[in-house]
C-alpha cells in the first residue's frame, strides 16, 4: 500500500518485521494464559480423581488416571519452562527468540489441548457440560493452533532458522 512519507512509521520495508516483533509478545501472552488454563484443568482432573468412586475404588487408584496426571504434569511443566525461556530470549534480544516463540506457539496449545482432553476424560460427560469450563477450554486450545499463524507455518520458520545456523557453520545452542 502507498503511505505518504510524513505518515511512515519506522524504516521503509520493515513493516512486516515490526508486525512480527509485536506478535511475538502476544504469542508469549497467549502461552502464559494457556498455561494458567492447563493448570486449572489439571486441578479439576486431580480433584475429580480424588473424589470419584468407580468399580469399587477411587479414580486416583486407576493406573490410566495416574498416567493422565503424570502426562499432564509433564505437559504443563514443559510448556511453562519453554515459555519462560522464550520470554527471556525476547527480553535479552537473543537472535534465537523468534525460533523459541514459534516453538511455544506450536507446543503450548497442543499441550493445553492434551491436558484438557485428559481432564474431560476423567470427568466423563460432565466434562463437556456447561457446569465446568473444560469444554470451552478445549475449543480455545484448538483455536490457538490457528491464531497468529497455524502450526505448520511456525514449524517451517523454526526449521529455516535452524538450517540457516547450520549452513552458516554453526550448530544450534540449546543451552542459551
Amino acid at each position: 500500500m502507498r503511505v505518504p512519507v510524513e505518515n511512515t512509521l519506522g524504516l521503509v520495508g520493515q513493516g512486516h518485521q515490526a508486525a512480527q516483533d509485536r506478535l511475538g509478545a502476544g504469542r508469549i501472552y497467549h502461552c502464559m494464559n494457556s498455561i494458567g488454563q492447563m493448570w486449572r484443568a489439571f486441578d479439576l482432573m486431580v480433584e475429580r480423581s480424588l473424589a470419584r468412586e468407580v468399580h469399587g475404588g477411587l479414580l486416583k487408584d486407576k493406573q490410566f488416571i495416574q498416567g493422565f496426571i503424570a502426562d499432564s504434569y509433564i505437559d504443563i511443566q514443559a510448556a511453562r519452562l519453554m515459555t519462560i525461556n522464550a520470554a527471556e530470549k525476547v527480553a535479552g534480544n537473543d537472535p534465537q527468540a523468534r525460533t523459541a516463540i514459534s516453538a511455544i506457539k506450536v507446543f503450548v496449545p497442543a499441550a493445553y489441548h492434551r491436558v484438557v482432553d485428559r481432564a474431560i476424560q476423567v470427568w466423563g460427560g460432565a466434562g463437556v457440560g456447561n457446569d465446568l469450563p473444560l469444554g470451552r477450554m478445549y475449543l480455545a486450545a484448538r483455536v490457538l493452533r490457528l491464531a497468529d499463524g497455524p502450526d505448520e507455518v511456525h514449524r517451517i520458520l523454526m526449521a529455516k532458522n535452524i538450517l540457516h545456523e547450520y549452513e552458516s557453520g554453526n550448530t544450534w545452542d540449546f543451552g542459551k
